[in-house]
């Protein structure tokens, strides 16, 4: 069985949902992961694969470039016309190089090609609902254009929290499923030597794992920062272009270290050389609400306490799992899980039951399910 994925991130992008999941389908199913072209990236013009998983660039149509010219282009009608037109010429030539069957199951989470989706003749369409299009900087004002057109295409959707599921109830018929982000449990849970650059930063550790991106809270950083007890805020991963000058900033200030992006393979044992990690996003934010972020179980995996921005799939479980709002709750959250004496093993086992082998396989029963039906 052929699944076509009209994605809006890459293959090789910071790990995400998509490729924790689409990894684990099983050997019946060959995965065709159609992406959006990257400026200064190293973009797959012509097929890779990684297991089941074969990937490759296609010129889909892209809001917010860092290209004037194309961007022009693309605020007219006509101009977004072409530009979808040799998109679907790309990919219909692209997936019968491959030997794509003539009617494949599609899943889609790239609003921006949804003529390309109409053409596929697809046997059925999932939307896979993980971000919602319109939390990002940038977004056209014709989006919700293309957000509804492709909607009209879904047989079913697959959704990311109970917070997004009541939103979509609203807004369509179609059957949601709900399956939550998860974590590679060995990957964390196994033991891992200490960083040499961590080794210098004093404890306590206080550690945010991810985008460092326009959902994040400087004032809780600050108010962490502040209430550190001779400790380290560490911040890693990649960043964002919306945070750069106020990230600037607070990494200037005495007890912040910003680490930037690290290989997955190494991340365990960067989180594993933390004393507690956070989640300190903006809880008034509309899109923060909709969140289940995988750190949460990452965090967990690797045995750290979290204290988080509220998440509705979620209930606090102290002393394991806290929620802050704001930057006093936030510090209060955090002392009270540096003091805490539970055992990291029970962290541990709270996480194991959201590997991505569970969700994957809930993801394929379903697909399979529907197209039995």
């Amino acid at each position: 069985m052929d699944l076509v994925v009209f994605s809006e991130v890459r293959w090789g992008y910071f790990r995400t949902r998509k490729q924790f999941l689409l990894s684990r389908f099983p050997d019946r199913w060959r995965v065709f992961f159609a992406q959006p072209p990257a400026a200064g990236a190293d973009d797959p013009w012509r097929p890779r694969q990684e297991g089941n998983v074969t990937y490759f660039t296609v010129p889909f149509l892209k809001p917010g470039t860092t290209s004037r010219a194309y961007n022009a282009l693309a605020g007219t009608r006509p101009g977004r016309f072409l530009i979808e037109r040799v998109a679907e010429h790309h990919l219909r030539a692209r997936l019968r190089s491959l030997g794509v069957e003539p009617r494949p199951v599609a899943l889609v989470s790239n609003i921006y090609c949804p003529g390309a989706v109409s053409r596929l003749n697809a046997q059925l369409v999932f939307y896979d609902f993980n971000d919602s299009p319109f939390q990002f900087s940038r977004v056209p004002v014709w989006a919700r254009g293309y957000w509804q057109r492709t909607l009209d295409q879904v047989d079913a959707l697959f959704v990311v929290s109970e917070y997004y599921r009541r939103q979509l109830e609203s807004q369509t018929s179609r059957p949601l499923t709900v399956i939550g982000n998860g974590v590679e449990w060995s990957h964390f849970a196994t033991p891992r030597p200490e960083p040499p650059e961590m080794r210098s930063l004093p404890r306590p550790r206080i550690g945010y794992l991810g985008l460092l991106s326009h959902f994040l809270d400087f004032d809780v950083l600050e108010a962490l920062r502040r209430a550190r007890r001779g400790g380290t805020v560490v911040l890693i991963g990649p960043q964002s272009p919306a945070v750069a000058d106020p990230l600037r900033e607070f990494a200037a200030r005495e007890g912040v270290a910003v680490l930037g992006a690290r290989p997955y393979e190494q991340i365990p044992a960067y989180v594993q050389a933390l004393d507690v990690g956070v989640i300190p996003f903006r809880a008034k934010d509309e899109f923060v609400q909709g969140i289940n972020p995988n750190k949460v179980y990452q965090y967990l995996a690797a045995g750290l306490p979290v204290v988080t921005t509220p998440v509705l799939d979620l209930s606090p479980r102290p002393p394991h799992l806290w929620f802050g709002t704001d930057p006093i709750s936030f510090v209060s959250r955090v002392e009270e899980a540096l003091a805490s004496p539970a055992s990291a093993d029970q962290r541990r086992e709270l996480a194991r039951d959201f590997d991505w082998d569970r969700l994957a396989a809930r993801m394929v029963q379903v697909i399979e399910s529907r197209l039995a039906a």
